[in-house]
């Protein structure tokens, strides 16, 4: 029982590589399309949004460039900061995985009662307690990913997350705010 449920929280004792970047990247495509037809905007890191007014392109830059920024930040992390051989494709499908739990919220929005709602509602409410359980389970998915894919410990582990957690927020924002 203790090895699925750590498959919860941390799956990449188990799954790394290329093994993590195809189910990682089906799950990409899956959260990107619900996105889409729910009007779930993931437009930033840590940013949610509810509105049909995009074209699928702009939901799929929205996915990829949130997955990519924050691969970037820890791949250059444990590059840096890890005495270890860094794999790339280790941090690019620990990562991608690690963003699975995004796919609950748009899920939920295919429900009638959540597919339009005033501002002010429980549905929004609901939907963001939902979300932000999902960003709690991904920033501990990502979290062990990092760690395992790059074999930090430590000062240097928590560090260099915080740091490549705020660089990719900053720059997924600026990115996604000039392409509007």
């Amino acid at each position: 029982m203790p090895m699925k449920s750590s498959l919860l929280y941390n799956p990449f004792n188990q799954i790394a590589g290329f093994s993590s970047f195809i189910p990682g990247l089906i799950g990409l495509l899956v959260i990107t399309w619900l996105a889409f037809i729910t009007g779930t905007h993931y437009n930033g890191l840590s940013h949610i949004a509810f509105a049909r007014d995009s074209e699928y392109w702009f939901f799929l830059t929205e996915s990829l460039s949130n997955w990519f920024f924050i691969a970037v930040f820890m791949f250059l992390s444990g590059l840096s900061l890890s005495k270890s051989r860094i794999r790339a494709i280790d941090v690019w499908g620990t990562t991608l995985l690690s963003r699975l739990p995004f796919v609950i919220t748009p899920m939920i929005r295919t429900l009638p009662v959540f597919q339009s709602f005033l501002i002010q509602s429980w549905q929004r409410y609901f939907l963001h307690g939902v979300y932000l359980a999902s960003l709690i389970w991904f920033l501990i998915l990502l979290f062990h990913a990092f760690k395992i894919s790059c074999n930090l410990k430590n000062d240097k582990l928590v560090a260099s997350f915080i740091i490549s957690m705020v660089l990719a927020e900053i720059c997924t924002t600026i990115f996604l705010k000039s392409i509007i």
